[in-house]
């Protein structure tokens, strides 16, 4: 049977790596954030998956919604439609329409428990038909109960965690870690030397409960450092990753305290990365960061989105 996983924009090549991990199966890209693969062991992938934030299987791909032609579903049924980009009627107005075409067939409705649902996939001017098989968002994680306001989903966490070459093992820091997103997916990934800093209490508590939660509280070092010690915690060259969502410019954050930051930051990974490290950066605006990075050369950019919010990744190296 043919599936799409929706992840990230941005990160599908992410996507296609986890998929060929998990089920040994091939898959392309059909748009932006949407890969489509082939498997008998579907509900493997929805159980093990860090990137994919949901999963469907593939009914029919066509251009109108006119063109939507009805399959076997399990009543009770809802229709659920995404529409990300512009489309002639809303995406109430679309489940109601296609929602009739089903009922016509003799389905009933449940709009808050239905066993079955149709799941219409507005994107780039196609639209994907099929059954939802991840009604709850599989970016969503149990563990979370501690959320920063400034935080990453957790499948741009994980993908940032491949991005940076991370296979277990080595030694892996996030030194801006918040709630602990970026390390705990590192943790859940591959067990490694894995360390989680930030220079507020508050963000170390919550990284200390969130990986209680997930079960790899003993697999990350977490505790409060200003950035302006981090080249205390390591000798010369020792760290071989360091994945982390800088802070940036906002209303709490003046630019000057951000440039700061940014220095400090850029003159200590320089000390404490080594030769062939890399050190992978996301950010709402990466201009600022890429003119004081001081010591290393970016060898990767890429624009990454998931629901309204967008992003800039960075990979740099010595």
């Amino acid at each position: 049977m043919k599936y799409i996983a929706i992840c990230p924009n941005g990160m599908e090549d992410i996507s296609q790596k986890e998929i060929k991990e998990i089920l040994k199966a091939k898959s392309t890209v059909l748009v932006h954030g949407r890969v489509c693969f082939e498997t008998k062991s579907v509900e493997k992938l929805i159980s093990k998956t860090q990137s994919i934030m949901k999963v469907y299987e593939l009914k029919q791909t066509c251009v109108k919604h006119e063109e939507i032609e009805t399959f076997f579903v399990e009543s009770p049924f809802r229709v659920v439609c995404s529409r990300k980009d512009e489309y002639g009627l809303g995406s109430q107005e679309v489940e109601k329409i296609v929602g009739e075409k089903f009922f016509l067939q003799g389905n009933t409705v449940d709009l808050r428990n239905p066993k079955s649902i149709v799941f219409i996939d507005i994107v780039e001017g196609k639209i994907f038909v099929g059954l939802d098989l991840s009604p709850v968002l599989l970016s969503k994680r149990e563990y979370r109960v501690k959320i920063h306001n400034q935080s990453i989903n957790a499948c741009v966490a994980y993908g940032l965690v491949r991005l940076s070459g991370y296979t277990g093992k080595r030694v892996f820091i996030d030194p801006f870690c918040r709630d602990g997103i970026i390390a705990i997916e590192a943790a859940r990934f591959k067990k490694g030397k894995i360390f989680a800093y930030d220079a507020l209490f508050p963000d170390v508590r919550s990284t200390e409960i969130n990986a209680t939660l997930a079960h790899v509280r003993k697999e990350i070092n977490i505790s409060r450092i200003e950035i302006e010690w981090l080249d205390t915690k390591f000798v010369e060259e020792e760290v071989d990753f360091i994945v982390s969502a800088v802070p940036f410019v906002s209303k709490t954050l003046k630019e000057n305290e951000v440039k700061r930051l940014y220095k400090e930051f850029f003159y200590h990974v320089s000390f404490i990365l080594k030769k062939k490290g890399t050190v992978v950066c996301i950010v709402p605006q990466a201009e600022l960061l890429k003119s004081m990075c001081e010591g290393l050369k970016v060898v990767e950019e890429r624009e990454i989105s998931t629901s309204n919010l967008s992003y800039s990744v960075v990979v740099f190296r010595k």
